[in-house]
């Protein structure tokens, strides 16, 4: 009869040691590429924003047009770009005042007072009844700038 040994003696193979090694060294490289990539993106996310932000007020513009007629001065406001604008003051130059009756997207405003916002696609009718005696020029101020309009 033969005898079996009681123990099994296993070796270690280096192929087997050598592709956990590979394994580690990946993870490691992943988490530093996953890093740098976050990174990345946050750079070219504040680049983008800091051009993309000035850019979006700059769109935002009022068109203004006035006339007299009548004895009666009208002046109309339309708001455009992507985001609101508020109006602060409204000046009629040379010189003059005025109380207005105001009409916003077509609708009879019971009350006006400054300052008043438009949306974008938004349209303010002002009417001032009598006209002041030498406007020329009416100007609205807002927030981001003045536009200015002839009496024609």
């Amino acid at each position: 009869m033969t005898a079996k040994p009681l123990a099994k003696v296993t070796k270690a193979t280096p192929k087997a040691s050598r592709s956990l090694a590979n394994k580690g060294d990946t993870n490691i490289l992943w988490y530093i590429v996953g890093v740098i990539g976050v990174v990345i993106g946050v750079v070219i996310v504040f680049i983008v924003a800091h051009g993309i932000i000035p850019s979006i007020s700059a769109g935002n513009a009022l068109t203004v047009s006035a006339q007299e007629l009548g004895g009666v001065l009208t002046v109309d406001i339309k708001a455009m770009g992507t985001s609101p604008i508020k109006i602060t003051a409204i000046n009629l130059l040379p010189s003059g005042t005025c109380t207005w009756t105001a009409y916003y997207n077509g609708q009879s405003q019971s009350s006006f007072s400054l300052p008043f916002t438009l949306n974008p696609g938004d349209t303010l009718s002002l009417i001032c009844n009598p006209a002041p005696s030498g406007v020329t020029q009416i100007q609205v101020i807002t927030s981001s700038g003045t536009y200015s309009a002839p009496v024609s």
